[in-house]
């Protein structure tokens, strides 16, 4: 994997632990945590070992803070796509930033999936799983909002029940990416665009009836 270019001394404390984290990030998406140390991450962000070192004191705080780094660029990404959106558009967007149309995206996805693995096993971290209950209820928080804004505005019926509709939009579109990372053709554009057509039908009708969208042996 190529050396990138470490942002220069003139540039921010922040900056430089986006880039190293960004680096850590981009190892864990190819190789998994098996692949990872100090000096790996070095490498990848084309510093030293002593300077990741000196942004993070060990690997567990590195690896903690680019699991949350990689959460939080999914929400910055999203609070700018947003913008003003409110209801269902903004539902749409949301959506669309949160599947994996591009290789960053999906990558974003790799790396989720092996911090989820991760605090599933004996012993591991406490601040992993509270990091990864954290990410998974900002995400929803943000659907809710969504959903709640769009039925007071007439968007969709008032029998959806919106906090159990929130939550399952939210696994839905976690087990749409989850899958797409072992199929290349369901990460394709079209198969993505029919499942978010499907759920937003899904909320402006209240029936599975509007599940139906496209042809799926043609569109899959």
């Amino acid at each position: 994997m190529a050396r990138t270019r470490f942002p220069k001394v003139s540039d921010t404390t922040h900056e430089r632990r986006a880039h190293i984290l960004a680096a850590t990030a981009a190892l864990i998406a190819r190789e998994g945590l098996q692949g990872i140390s100090v000096r790996a991450v070095a490498d990848r962000a084309g510093c030293s070992r002593g300077l990741v070192e000196h942004y993070f004191r060990n690997k567990t705080e590195l690896l903690l803070a680019a699991n949350r780094s990689v959460n939080e660029t999914y929400l910055e990404r999203v609070a700018g796509a947003v913008g003003d959106l409110a209801g269902l558009a903004a539902l749409e967007v949301r959506l669309r930033k949160l599947l994996p149309y591009t290789q960053t995206v999906l990558d974003e996805w790799r790396v989720r999936l092996v911090f989820w693995h991760q605090a599933g096993q004996e012993h591991t971290d406490p601040v992993l799983a509270k990091n990864n209950n954290e990410s998974f209820y900002a995400a929803y928080d943000e659907i809710l909002a969504d959903v709640r804004y769009a039925q007071e505005h007439g968007e969709i019926p008032e029998t959806v029940p919106l906090i159990v509709t929130s939550e399952l939009v939210l696994l839905l579109v976690m087990g749409i990416a989850t899958a797409c990372l072992g199929n290349a053709q369901l990460r394709q554009k079209r198969p993505l665009d029919r499942r978010v057509e499907m759920i937003i039908g899904l909320l402006k009708s209240g029936h599975v009836s509007a599940l139906q969208v496209g042809d799926p042996e043609t569109e899959y």
